[in-house]
């Protein structure tokens, strides 16, 4: 706290030197001032955080409060301050290009980065680690605006520039999968499913990817969609097996209905036949009441 202080009273000081007429020039000097005392920090910051994600730290460390994060993105959204996954995972692709780079050109890089700021750093990321040309995309970067500056990177990388040319077939389908995860762990899974696709199945085309997928696990589901899935059931004193009916309800579970039942099978193969075994004493047979036995 009374670093903040300190900060806040040294702005206060500095602001009072000018007058009521110049207090806009004063208020942009400061602005800048405390921008180039903030940025490098946070252009470091993304070095350590992909350092974490590389080795998993984020899962070996609690809150404040001792309880531990669930997620990754959980943990970059609180410590970083976030409001979203994908900024974190611009961050970490930041921290990813700084690291490629050996010292001490990273940090001569680090300090470029902050004069450019992380807002366009995360435009030029990719060409910088593919191209390893930093000092000309730095420069590109502090000249061109957001648009065009995504252009040029984009005909570097030999990809086609957003909005301008079509999207090659399925591309359009692996964004909309990619920003449909829910933290980077998943999307780097969505990745390598895509990666790996492109080579068992011989296309780039992510639809394609996906369907030969589904193929290959349809046959197992329907293996075990085909599974009896049987549910106990109490009525007037009588326990009953249903292997048709469907997970009971919470109203049916509340009249005694219990959950179903899945079958253990002896063994898995084309001729299998599926063996239940008996969950309880008797099955479907209903007790002789006392006054009958009588």
């Amino acid at each position: 706290m009374t670093r903040e202080l300190e900060a806040a009273a040294g702005v206060a000081r500095f602001l009072a030197q000018y007058s009521a007429e110049d207090r806009a020039e004063a208020l942009h000097l400061a602005l800048q001032a405390l921008r180039d005392r903030v940025e490098p920090d946070r252009v470091l910051a993304c070095e350590l955080a992909w350092e974490v994600h590389a080795h998993g730290y984020w899962s070996q460390v609690r809150r404040s409060d001792a309880t531990v994060y669930d997620t990754e993105e959980s943990y970059f959204r609180d410590v970083l301050g976030l409001a979203s996954w994908r900024t974190a995972y611009k961050r970490l692709a930041i921290g990813r290009m700084l690291t490629s780079f050996d010292e001490p050109e990273r940090t001569t890089l680090r300090a470029a980065i902050a004069r450019v700021g992380l807002a366009k750093a995360t435009v030029v990321a990719p060409a910088i680690e593919r191209l390893r040309d930093w000092r000309t995309w730095l420069v590109l970067a502090g000249e061109l605006p957001t648009v065009t500056l995504q252009m040029r990177v984009s005909e570097a990388l030999e990809a086609l520039p957003r909005g301008r040319e079509p999207s090659p077939p399925g591309e359009r389908f692996r964004q909309v999968v990619l920003s449909a995860m829910p933290d980077i762990e998943a999307m780097e899974l969505v990745e390598r499913f895509f990666t790996l696709g492109r080579r068992v199945v011989g296309t780039p085309n992510p639809i394609a990817i996906f369907l030969a997928g589904c193929r290959e696990c349809l046959p197992e589901w329907e293996i075990q969609a085909a599974r009896p899935r049987c549910s106990l059931r109490q009525t007037a004193g009588a326990i009953e097996v249903d292997c048709d009916r469907e997970v009971p309800t919470d109203d049916e579970r509340d009249a005694g209905v219990e959950p179903p039942v899945e079958p253990r099978f002896a063994h898995v193969g084309k001729n299998a036949e599926p063996l239940l075994e008996p969950q309880f004493a008797h099955v479907g047979k209903i007790p002789t009441p006392p006054d009958a036995a009588s």
